[in-house]
């Protein structure tokens, strides 16, 4: 579900832009694409076509973008379920903050449908100019071996595949832009890796201090806007400190397929992926349409646990996450929703934990909120947008939020 449009409909490097400084030349574009060959051992096939746009410019690149690449269905599906799982307000719009938000911070694209880099004009200082071009360009490299937009679309449908895809294309892309500028001062990742660990709470604390809009968007668009950067810079430096310059080729060739194996890239190693637990029956469903379906991956649910609880508690619950499921459901006649999750964690224990955690969720996400039956395992009631029903079994707990008040759980098969 980490898949948000912001991840899909844009490749961009947020939180670099300062105004001053000029678009670079095709010499200096050649020399920056050299040392990225360099590094990652992939060549460099062909000159990079490049173009200066204006921060006008910009904003209507990615709105095209988003028009392009996301239908007004699936934006609408998106939002309603970013807003029933409580990790948006109700009147929250997801489209035009998506603009604002991006439009406010990029300084250079490099657009993979047209293979070519996109320089915003003077949107970043000097100091910051040569490191946002080796990000970008990085991914034009990436680009000439193995084909980015078949890479990030033609990849499995699943939302926390796409989401690691994402981790990949901009941690690597990252990761060389941290080497660049180490060379420089004639140090390298290989022998100051603790170089990555310094870097990442300055990322979001500069991006806070430089964006209002950014700085006022909700948890759950901050932290997935900066996670394929963090995340995935860190996942290509475990990856690299095990197969070196061949870690970049070997990742592009098989990404990992899930949050948590960008998390923890020995799951990664080992080749461990997400279960799918079976979704709770609803009654009537033929009564149903389906608006989106995927799952809520480890960092979602560490996300959402902590916008309710605190990151310490919300990061040791989701990294117990083994897999999960989840669907929106509107009805054909009346319109009102009804979200069905199922989710698997590595023990029972860990199951009615998350139980009594997301407890505090409902009561945070809700202004109403009346239970009917509360016990270690089951939770049933009424909130804002109806019945719910949640139940722990073994290691799986299942929810059914926002079923009508005439309306009961189905016999499993339903």
């Amino acid at each position: 579900m980490a898949r948000s449009l912001i991840l899909t409909a844009v490749l961009t490097l947020p939180f670099l832009g300062r105004a001053g400084a000029q678009v670079p030349d095709a010499a200096q574009i050649q020399r920056v694409t050299a040392e990225i060959a360099d590094i990652t051992g992939l060549e460099v096939k062909h000159p990079v076509p490049y173009e200066a746009i204006s921060r006008a410019g910009w904003k209507k690149w990615v709105q095209d973008e988003i028009q392009a690449s996301v239908k007004p269905t699936e934006i609408r599906a998106e939002e309603l379920l970013l807003k029933k799982l409580g990790l948006v307000p109700q009147n929250f719009d997801l489209k035009s903050a998506t603009v604002d938000l991006l439009g406010e911070q990029a300084a250079a694209v490099y657009d993979h449908k047209r293979k070519k880099m996109l320089f915003v004009d003077g949107a970043t200082d000097d100091a910051m100019a040569e490191a946002v071009l080796v990000h970008e360009l990085s991914h034009a490299v990436a680009d000439q071996h193995f084909d980015m937009k078949r890479f990030l679309e033609k990849g499995p449908k699943s939302d926390e595949a796409q989401s690691a895809r994402m981790a990949v294309v901009e941690g690597q892309a990252m990761w060389i832009m941290v080497e660049s500028q180490l060379r420089k001062l004639g140090q390298s990742l290989k022998t100051n890796p603790g170089t990555l660990e310094m870097m990442l709470p300055a990322m979001g604390q500069m991006a806070a201090e430089t964006y209002p809009i950014f700085s006022s968007a909700p948890l759950y668009l901050r932290e997935t806007l900066l996670f394929p950067y963090s995340g995935g810079m860190m996942f290509q430096q475990a990856i690299f400190v095990r197969s070196g310059k061949d870690s970049f080729a070997e990742i592009l060739r098989k990404p990992p397929v899930s949050t948590q194996q960008i998390l923890h890239p020995a799951k990664y190693i080992q080749n461990i992926e997400p279960t799918h637990p079976a979704l709770p029956a609803v009654a009537a469903r033929k009564e149903y349409e389906s608006l989106t379906e995927g799952s809520i991956g480890e960092l979602d649910f560490r996300i959402l646990l902590q916008q309710y609880t605190n990151l310490q508690d919300a990061t040791k619950q989701a990294e117990k996450w083994r897999g999960s499921s989840l669907d929106l459901l509107e009805h054909k006649r009346d319109k009102h929703t009804v979200l069905r999750w199922s989710v698997e964690w590595d023990t029972p224990e860990s199951a009615r934990e998350f139980l009594r955690m997301y407890r505090r969720v409902l009561a945070g996400k809700w202004k109403k909120l009346e239970y009917k039956e509360e016990t270690e395992t089951v939770l049933t009631g009424t909130g804002d947008d109806g019945n719910f029903r949640l139940v722990a079994e073994g290691a799986k707990v299942t929810g059914l939020e926002g079923l009508k008040p005439d309306e009961a759980p189905a016999r499993p098969g339903l």
